[in-house]
């Protein structure tokens, strides 16, 4: 290499992990990611409990045990990460001596955050979801994609999955509102 010639230098794009924590203790592994400069997103929906007294709302978390993180997952950020507290490890595989993070696909996380914001009743399911996958083209989720699934009550449910976990949350979906298959 001469003078004049530079090194290539790595473009690395953050990607979204999803990242197991202690249970019941997401909200403070999503603070003390945050504090560290991190972006994370803790999914929750609305849950009125009942008191004796009165009825109660609280934000639950749809993925009990998990949050995501977006970074750029280098071995430093990596230990970083497992250095908060509550965090248990990232969700992947054991390759050789070693773990590998899977990336979740910035379109599910997008999704989930469509659903989660989209001022209806969701419901958290655990499984993979089989049927042909749509895009929302209009209403509240627009731009949602996910699995239209029939529910036990003949209604039709979308569900927004998370592969990597193996769960989803399902909302209900108006039937007009489906575009098409998502590609």
């Amino acid at each position: 290499m001469t003078a004049s010639e530079t090194p290539c230098e790595r473009i690395v794009t953050p990607r979204w992990y999803a990242v197991g924590v202690q249970s019941r203790k997401e909200r403070s592994a999503c603070a003390g990611l945050s504090d560290k400069g991190f972006e994370v997103f803790l999914p929750t929906r609305p849950e009125r409990r009942l008191w004796s007294d009165r009825v109660k709302t609280f934000d639950q978390v749809l993925f009990p045990g998990y949050l995501f993180v977006r970074a750029d997952l280098d071995p430093d950020v990596r230990v970083e990460i497992l250095k908060v507290r509550q965090v248990r490890d990232l969700v992947g595989r054991i390759r050789g001596d070693s773990r590998v993070a899977w990336p979740v696909p910035d379109h599910e996380i997008e999704s989930l955050r469509t659903v989660v914001g989209a001022a209806r009743e969701v419901d958290p399911i655990a499984g993979l979801i089989q049927g042909t996958p749509v895009l929302v083209g209009s209403g509240a989720l627009r731009g949602a994609r996910g699995v239209v699934v029939e529910a036990p009550d003949g209604r039709r449910r979308l569900v927004v999955q998370i592969t990597i976990l193996g769960r989803g949350v399902r909302v209900r979906l108006e039937a007009e509102d489906v575009l098409g298959p998502a590609d």
